[in-house]
């Protein structure tokens, strides 16, 4: 069996230390069993939206239960951000761009529930 290299969008790891019923039983055994990576990405989505008041999850509790988790960090590289240019236009969000070009760039599975990253395809696996 190979092991899923997984990297989580912020709302599927932010669902997977909650435990919350929204993944479901493949993601979860593919989760708990895969090598999962976690975005620097990430832990500043969850720091802009904790500092607007639209998250009550602090970064630091964020990035602590990721690596409690064993989660493996991946930090943003210039070539990430360059690689967001090839990207078309299907998402607005700069954040959601950026990680689906790490996904591209480190041949990483991106796991997500928003459906309008998903249509970048290569390398995404959406669970809604």
């Amino acid at each position: 069996m190979t092991i899923a290299r997984l990297l989580l969008d912020t709302h599927i790891a932010l669902w997977w230390f909650a435990g919350n019923p929204r993944l479901g039983d493949a993601e979860r055994a593919d989760i708990a069993r895969g090598e999962c990576w976690l975005s620097a990405v990430s832990v500043w989505e969850v720091a802009i939206k904790c500092r607007l008041g639209k998250l009550p999850v602090a970064p630091d509790a964020f990035l602590a239960a990721a690596r409690r988790g064993g989660f493996r960090l991946l930090s943003v590289t210039a070539d990430h951000a360059v690689a967001t240019v090839a990207l078309p236009p299907l998402h607005a969000d700069p954040l959601d761009r950026l990680l689906v070009a790490q996904a591209q760039a480190e041949q990483i599975t991106l796991l997500t529930a928003d459906a309008t990253v998903a249509a970048y395809g290569a390398n995404i696996r959406c669970i809604a």
